[in-house]
């Protein structure tokens, strides 16, 4: 994706600079996300309040656009990305036309669109008649079934001992839909992950395969999550390299 604008250099780790797509320093210090056609015409997305901020509303935007299968080679943070944000950015599972996303993501810097994104997950653990959102709970469920029976165990424990078995399994039921809320959040809004991310990409030299895969932080204080610089998927790239149609 061509443009004529710099892109955003930051330093998260000492050892090299990241260069950010579609995003440009403002003179008030603020950042700019943007994205560009094939022919180089760019669309302005809003102003953010971080360079990381402005390069993950580029990423949602062209993902609103293009859909999931978007090349990573133009997006900053394929990796952020659950299955579950995916739905809600495009297809049939999105709350608008890309329009209407585009229009989210300029708000994103309020934490209106994280928000939103939550409101969808929750929706989407319940909806099961819905076989695409009913696939992504299964999988969530098979990916993490040993920190999920702890959770919910602790949940009926707070219940009370004293609690009927409906309410306990009510309680394990919203403890369970609450740590998949919380893994459909984007990455990259925890500013830990973007340069533990930074420091990965260096490592290997590539960017990654969908990292949704990677073990999820979920709300339980007795799970330790460990991950092998020597386990990455490589990520073949696929799909467009631009936004064909900005139907915006």
């Amino acid at each position: 994706m061509a443009t004529t604008e710099p892109t955003a250099t930051l330093t998260p780790t000492p050892a090299a600079a990241v260069q950010y797509r579609g995003v440009a320093m403002l003179p008030d210090g603020k950042w700019r996300a943007y994205i560009v056609n094939r022919d180089g015409e760019p669309f302005n997305i809003g102003k953010f309040g971080t360079a990381t901020a402005a390069a993950l509303a580029h990423d949602r935007a062209i993902l609103a656009v293009l859909g999931p299968d978007t090349s990573g080679v133009v997006l900053n943070f394929r990796a952020a990305f659950s299955d579950t944000e995916l739905r809600f950015l495009s297809g049939r599972h999105a709350l608008a036309r890309p329009s209407g996303v585009v229009a989210m993501v300029r708000r994103s810097d309020d934490g209106s669109y994280d928000t939103e994104l939550s409101r969808f997950a929750a929706r989407a653990f319940d909806a099961y008649l819905d076989p695409d959102l009913a696939l992504d709970v299964a999988n969530f469920r098979l990916a993490h079934s040993d920190m999920l029976h702890r959770l919910m165990e602790k949940a009926a424990i707070t219940a009370g001992a004293n609690a009927n078995q409906e309410t306990r399994a009510k309680a394990k039921l919203d403890a369970e839909r609450e740590a998949f809320v919380q893994a459909a959040k984007n990455k990259a809004i925890d500013e830990l992950w973007v340069e533990r991310y930074h420091h990965r990409r260096l490592a290997t030299g590539h960017t990654f395969e969908d990292e949704n895969r990677w073990p999820l932080v979920v709300p339980v204080n007795d799970v330790h999550v460990d991950w092998s610089p020597g386990e990455e998927l490589i990520y073949l790239p696929h799909g467009s390299s631009y936004v064909d149609e900005m139907i915006l």
